[in-house]
């Protein structure tokens, strides 16, 4: 089998990889409307149901995301110089985030104070968090501090030790792990499993979880989501590997709907190294399931999709400030949960989108929100 990037472009990545950024909506959304439980922005009333559903969202949705980075990234490095690929990275990865630190990030916090808060104490409280809390800046753009970091990682690796651009896994040991998958997927959880149960409660046992480490430098996520990145740089180096990755499995996939249901029953009652292990078993079945289910289904040219992946970017960002933006507004409303829940999705996706729109037309918005340099002359969104 071919390396990677001599073959024909593989559409579902990107569709995939838009699927699992569209979905912090829903996931959102629900975390602000769990009964009895406040998000960031206080709805002040719930739907029964929404804690699971953001829960089953939280525990594949960044492991397998941090898959295709990986993947991408070490595509990508195969084709394109090291420092060239990484200075790409970080003008389409910082600039917005820079952009959102003094833009959209201290507007959503603010709709969030005053969510909980009357005018004034909203003031204050948003005034005193912005100078003595590193999370209350970061919030959602967590991800991109994660991917700067392993973005960094491959690019000076690559440079250092120049097979890490082209060469493959010994094809005697490709076949062996395709041929036995189920086993190989069932090792390879075991050894992520531990790996999360251990090195993350070593980070919170020795103390870390304070501002700098934590809140500002997110080490923990580092740690929590290094094994799936390199999952994602090993599939393009094992072409038999990935081809069996695509393929559907129903043995994995049922795992996969056991051990989440497994994990539903029990994470709020075990210790968190078993908490940890249980719901890596589960994101790795999923996230197989997804990759093989994206292959069958995205695997060819589709402008919906392309758009959707497109915009995928700034929907994200935006998505977040517009939901507690609206989900404070709502409080007052005599509508139902639910109908404020699913109108809110359907708004803050609706007005995400038309912001990514307006956004890619206008050459300054394009760099600041999306990170594009776009070229005179270059083709608009259709």
């Amino acid at each position: 089998m071919a390396p990677q990037n001599d073959h024909q472009r593989e559409h579902f990545w990107d569709g995939l990889r838009a699927f699992l950024m569209l979905l912090g909506i829903p996931y959102h959304v629900a975390l602000s409307y769990q009964p009895g439980q406040d998000f960031i922005v206080h709805s002040g009333e719930g739907v029964a149901g929404f804690p699971e559903f953001a829960e089953v969202i939280h525990l594949f949705r960044m492991p397998a995301f941090f898959v295709i980075a990986g993947y991408f990234a070490l595509l990508l490095l195969a084709r394109r110089e090291p420092t060239a690929w990484l200075k790409g990275r970080y003008i389409r990865l910082g600039v917005p985030f820079l952009t959102c630190l003094v833009t959209l990030i201290p507007l959503m916090n603010l709709a969030c104070e005053l969510s909980n808060l009357p005018w004034p104490e909203a003031l204050r409280s948003w005034r005193e968090n912005s100078l003595t809390s590193g999370g209350y800046w970061v919030r959602h753009l967590w991800f991109i501090v994660i991917l700067l970091y392993f973005s960094t990682a491959s690019a000076l690796l690559a440079r250092r030790f120049p097979w890490v651009r082209h060469g493959l896994v010994p094809p005697r040991w490709d076949a062996a792990c395709a041929r036995r998958f189920l086993l190989t997927l069932t090792l390879l959880g075991v050894l992520v499993g531990a790996w999360e149960a251990l090195a993350v409660e070593a980070f919170y046992k020795a103390g870390l979880a304070t501002m700098l480490p934590q809140q500002i430098l997110r080490l923990d996520e580092v740690i929590m989501f290094a094994p799936w990145f390199l999952l994602g740089c090993l599939l393009v180096r094992a072409p038999m590997m990935r081809e069996r990755m695509q393929r559907f499995s129903w043995p994995i996939a049922l795992t996969g709907l056991g051990t989440t249901t497994l994990w539903l029953m029990v994470h709020k009652d075990v210790m968190p190294m078993t908490e940890r292990f249980i719901g890596t078993m589960a994101a790795l079945a999923i996230t197989q399931a997804l990759i093989a289910v994206a292959s069958t289904l995205l695997n060819r040219p589709m402008p919906a999709v392309r758009r959707l992946t497109d915009a995928s970017f700034v929907i994200y960002l935006f998505h977040l400030p517009l939901i507690a933006v609206l989900v404070w507004l709502a409080q007052p409303l005599p509508v139902p949960a639910l109908l404020k829940a699913l109108g809110i999705t359907a708004m803050s996706f609706g007005l995400s989108y038309g912001v990514w729109f307006a956004t890619a037309r206008v050459r300054s918005m394009a760099l600041l929100f999306d990170g594009i340099v776009l070229k005179p002359g270059q083709p608009q969104p259709a």
